[in-house]
């Protein structure tokens, strides 16, 4: 399936194992095979909400009963709440794959530049903090941040709005593990990632010794994936770069620790 794919793909380049040509040509023929088979169903939500919902993609009916929920969870195992989120994500997970080859390829321009026409016709395009639209943002952010690096004001933008809000707010404001991801990509580009990284580090290293366990039949699963997110993240301060040789173990206790 292609939600596997994609996740498999990103969850490689997490791990730092290797991706080869061949795959990513795969991936890339997969995804745009499956945008020009989906016009019917895309019909009927785009009919409902113009822009808040995909234009090119949508999870299949397998995928979709792969929870219980119908939502797909995020490439960082977090099960959203809403089809906004879980059909957004899906379709700019797999835009983002082909932004990497965005020069590459006239149709892959093509479904981008519409891509960014809708999501500037959104809330969680520029930043909206009303229930999982500010999930939604952190998404955009990091598609953003693969698509238009250039735009670093845009980026920032949102980013500290997110930022703002999640260091203003009791609730549980962002899927944290996704959003411990794009603060690890976003460092190299914005000074604004890394800051809230530095400001966060020790906490993270506390997070990435700690056991956690690990579960193949819920989103525990998930958890040696995150131990890799964590380091990503620390290393990519000065403090921490050490860490960049660190290993993540799965233990006896059946308990992930990384060392």
């Amino acid at each position: 399936m292609l939600y596997e794919n994609i996740s498999l793909f990103n969850h490689k380049i997490i791990m730092n194992e290797m991706v080869t040509e061949s795959e990513e040509e795969r991936l890339v023929e997969s995804i745009l095979s499956n945008c020009e088979n989906q016009v019917g169903e895309l019909a009927i939500w785009n009919k409902k909400h113009k822009f808040m919902y995909p234009h090119f993609l949508l999870p299949s009916y397998e995928e979709s009963n792969l929870e219980r929920s119908k939502k797909l969870r995020l490439i960082t195992g977090e099960l959203p709440k809403t089809f906004l989120l879980s059909h957004n994500a899906y379709e700019l997970e797999a835009l983002r794959i082909l932004a990497i080859r965005k020069h590459e390829n006239a149709k892959i321009n093509e479904l981008l530049e519409a891509t960014t026409r809708r999501l500037e016709n959104t809330c969680f395009g520029h930043f909206c903090s009303e229930g999982e639209c500010l999930w939604l943002s952190l998404v955009v952010v990091r598609f953003w941040n693969t698509f238009k690096p250039y735009d670093l004001e845009k980026i920032n933008n949102m980013l500290l709005k997110i930022i703002d809000h999640i260091t203003n707010t009791t609730k549980r404001a962002v899927p944290s593990f996704y959003l411990w991801l794009t603060l690890s990509e976003l460092a190299d580009n914005s000074e604004y990632a890394l800051e809230f990284i530095k400001k966060n580090s020790r906490y993270l290293v506390n997070q990435f010794q700690k056991g956690w366990i690990v579960n193949p039949k819920n989103a525990d699963r998930y958890n040696p994936l995150r131990k890799h997110i964590i380091k990503n993240t620390l290393i990519k301060t000065s403090m921490y770069q050490y860490m960049k040789d660190a290993e993540v173990h799965i233990s006896n206790d059946g308990r992930c620790y990384g060392k």
